[in-house]
């Protein structure tokens, strides 16, 4: 299929993309963003998941919606940059055309290759659209410790393309987390790139504004041995008409990693303090999931041993996510979580 491009523009749209690695922060940095937008200005976000089941555009809907200035679009299943890259120029294409935006955020999966997304981006049908400014790369200082981060391809190539990188949940860190990072980047040749360290996401909307580093080579990496070939992600179709039991699962596989999601239909009521228990007690490098409740829509969001939660205006479905390296780890997830409802809805086995 031929990709018409974006209609020009009576400027250039500043466009910044924000990467990192699994449980680095994006989402929680991208609201803090939009809350601190200059008065008056449109953002448009497009975010991209590892999974079938979007949940990033739930929890982002969390900063208002297109009335507040603030449009979003999804493009789960995958790395946009590779097997979702049609996708991605198709949804690029109309949230520029519907949003008209001030300046365009751009939220790769924690597994998408940010370098092939910037040779996208600034392709020639691009240039009179966009105008590529700085790629923030958050990364948690802590993982540092863990080789299945510092071993993997996409973690080193999200750093050695970043104009600035964002040393996230710098709270939470111990006495040498940032003084490993900062020897570990100065290893890998990175040294010269802008470092800085923030607690809650809460990044400097000035840093958008710098313009984009010459390209740059690929450069040593902060592993120690080169890794093994990892798969490409086959990503499915997934369909929105839930069979009659009201819900349905959906697992993806790719970079080394595995994911399993599921939608449940909105009928569902599920038990706030019960869904808390089970999600903080799931072994996965990453869970993000939106569940109606009895107290409301809640987003939920885990890395590591830290599940944070907040209150949501709506949501068409409850959905949830994880990601990690066995589906060994959530083994019977799908009875504990319908074991959570409350209320009316569909009958499961029906």
């Amino acid at each position: 299929m031929k990709i018409l491009p974006a209609r020009p523009v009576s400027r250039p749209i500043p466009t910044n993309i924000i990467t990192g690695f699994l449980g680095a922060g994006k989402t929680t940095a991208i609201l803090s963003l939009l809350a601190r937008r200059p008065a008056g200005e449109t953002w448009a976000v497009l975010v991209n998941e590892f999974g079938e089941v979007g949940i990033d555009g739930g929890l982002l809907g969390a900063a208002g919606g297109e009335q507040s200035g603030v449009f979003i679009r999804e493009v789960p299943g995958g790395c946009m940059c590779c097997s979702s890259g049609l996708p991605l120029q198709v949804a690029l294409n109309q949230l520029i055309a519907r949003a008209r935006p001030t300046r365009l955020l751009i939220e790769p999966t924690g597994l998408g290759h940010p370098r092939e997304m910037l040779e996208m981006l600034g392709a020639a049908h691009y240039r009179q659209v966009l105008e590529l400014q700085a790629t923030l790369t958050l990364v948690d200082a802590r993982n540092l410790r863990d080789s299945r981060y510092t071993e993997h391809d996409v973690f080193n190539q999200q750093l050695q393309v970043a104009d600035r990188i964002v040393a996230s949940k710098a709270d939470l860190y111990g006495d040498d987390d940032l003084l490993r990072l900062e020897n570990s980047l100065a290893t890998a040749g990175l040294g010269d790139r802008p470092l800085v360290a923030v607690s809650a996401g809460a990044l400097d909307p000035a840093w958008l504004m710098a313009p984009r580093r010459a390209p740059v080579d690929a450069g040593q990496t902060l592993r120690q041995e080169s890794s093994p070939a990892v798969g490409v992600l086959q990503p499915l179709p997934i369909s929105r008409e839930l069979p009659a039991c009201g819900y349905q699962r959906f697992d993806s596989a790719g970079e080394g990693l595995v994911s399993s999601g599921w939608l449940f239909d909105a009928r569902f009521t599920f038990d706030h303090q019960r869904l808390d228990a089970l999600l903080l007690g799931i072994e996965a490098m990453r869970l993000k999931a939106v569940f109606i409740t009895d107290q409301g829509v809640v987003g939920f969001n885990c890395a590591g041993d830290v599940l944070t939660s907040m209150n949501l205006d709506e949501a068409a479905d409850s959905r949830i996510e994880v990601i990690g390296s066995s589906r060994e780890a959530w083994r019977g997830l799908e009875k504990k979580l319908l074991d959570c409802r409350v209320g009316p809805g569909p009958t499961p086995g029906v």
